[in-house]
């Protein structure tokens, strides 16, 4: 039986979408960021770009709007070096805006639910496009 995580997820969907270099968004709090940056750099991504709201209680990360999360992330599109955006946390709700995003931005943009859900349905053999998805969901895993 197979399974997955958000980060499993994210890093298959790295690899899925050809994204080497990340822009990583969190709500978290600067010590957490370094130790995500270092989990992802040891798998051979390169973190071009990190940002955080630097949100120390969950139900605070809950209550950051959408507006805010599209906001930065439009910021970190401009970085250079980053050629997809992940927004890391369980509790920020982003997947439902994913395609609309990267159409402004340009690149490739999920989140750890995001990322999640499309791993969890191309393991399970569901290959089946979902426009409003975004970019990843209309990739196999790679």
């Amino acid at each position: 039986m197979a399974c997955t995580t958000p980060v499993t997820g994210a890093l298959a969907a790295f690899k899925a979408l050809g994204a080497r270099g990340i822009g990583l968004l969190t709500p978290y709090a600067p010590e957490i960021n370094r130790g995500l940056v270092a989990y992802f750099s040891g798998r051979g991504l390169d973190i071009a770009a990190v940002a955080t709201f630097d949100r120390r209680d969950d139900r605070e990360a809950a209550r950051i709007s959408l507006a805010s999360i599209e906001a930065a992330a439009e910021r970190m599109a401009a970085v250079p070096g980053v050629d997809a955006i992940f927004i890391s946390c369980t509790s920020l709700r982003v997947a439902e805006a994913v395609a609309g995003l990267e159409q402004r931005i340009g690149i490739p943009v999920t989140s750890s639910n995001h990322a999640m859900a499309w791993h969890c349905l191309r393991l399970a053999g569901i290959d089946d496009i979902v426009p409003a998805g975004g970019r990843l969901f209309a990739l196999p895993i790679s």
